[in-house]
């Protein structure tokens, strides 16, 4: 009899996993053999009724049901799409099986019909994206048609986004004009670079254009607020800008080589998401609380 290993069962069975999301699976035990064995991706397996996934079919009607979430505020629906103020510390779409409290997991307990259409066990519903700890307007869709329509705005360079961040530093000039390429880091699969040489950075090299300008000055706490105003959406594109200057966000533990020693901290770093220009029109968000926040 022909065999196949667990790892090959498990996709046919569910396709719509991804590969990290199977191997989850089997380290959390949502999949073992029949009688109650730990499998492992690799064993060799003749009939898929070797298998029990009892606790993985448990686990994805858990993930539709959703989460709710303090502090999400809609800002508007209409046209296929849902525009939040995202609070700071929630993740806008899950990396792993279990990610529950994220905009994915708060938009399926609201508007659980999105189940019907979006069939991934952990679907990535926002065509843009906001670090965790930044806040602000984020764009979440209500259908694949929707998100695919916005992702390909945001891939073509039709949206200006604007955020505010308070910033480390008392620059000498009020405008600056950032046009660093950035890449990953090597060695760090969080952390981003600007690219200005041939090492120190790894594929792919993206294009990044940032326009900074200084909006209030705090030289008591040597802080200021920046408007960034930019059409690229390179991961971390903002704080390492504004890092590469020399005047990193405050809180940010990844790009602040002296947050360790900062006489001011906060959970996350200081960074808001304003407003979204396109064709039609904008969305935005108050900034009033964040502008007076010193």
């Amino acid at each position: 009899m022909e065999t196949n290993r667990v790892s090959n069962w498990l996709k046919l069975k569910y396709p719509l996993l991804t590969q990290r999301q199977r191997e989850e699976c089997l380290t959390s035990r949502l999949v073992v053999y029949s009688d109650g064995r730990t499998a492992k991706k690799g064993d060799k397996v003749s009939l898929l009724s070797e298998l029990n996934f009892t606790g993985l079919n448990k686990h994805l009607e858990v993930l539709k049901q959703g989460s709710h979430l303090d502090g999400v505020k809609v800002l508007h629906e209409a046209d296929g799409i849902v525009v939040i103020d995202k609070p700071s510390g929630i993740a806008g779409h899950p990396l792993r099986l279990f990610d529950t409290g994220t905009i994915t997991a708060w938009m399926r307990k609201k508007y659980p019909e999105i189940n019907q259409l979006f069939l991934e066990p952990q679907p990535t519903l926002t065509p843009h994206r906001l670090d965790t700890g930044t806040s602000g307007v984020l764009i979440v869709a209500l259908s694949p048609v929707s998100f695919k329509s916005w992702r390909e705005r945001f891939k073509n360079k039709e949206i200006t986004k604007t955020y505010l961040a308070w910033c480390w530093g008392a620059p000498e000039n009020d405008e600056y004009v950032v046009d660093y390429s950035i890449a990953h880091a090597i060695g760090d699969s969080q952390r981003m670079v600007v690219v200005k040489g041939e090492s120190g950075h790894r594929p792919p090299v993206l294009d990044a254009l940032s326009y900074v300008k200084v909006v209030k000055r705090l030289p008591e706490h040597s802080l200021f607020l920046a408007q960034v105003v930019c059409r690229t959406g390179v991961t971390h594109q903002v704080r390492v800008h504004l890092a590469s200057l020399g005047f990193p966000l405050l809180g940010d533990k990844l790009y602040d080589t002296d947050y360790t020693r900062r006489t001011l901290t906060r959970d996350y770093h200081a960074l808001r998401a304003v407003r979204l220009d396109f064709h039609e029109g904008n969305f935005s968000v108050s900034d009033q609380e964040f502008r007076h926040e010193f």
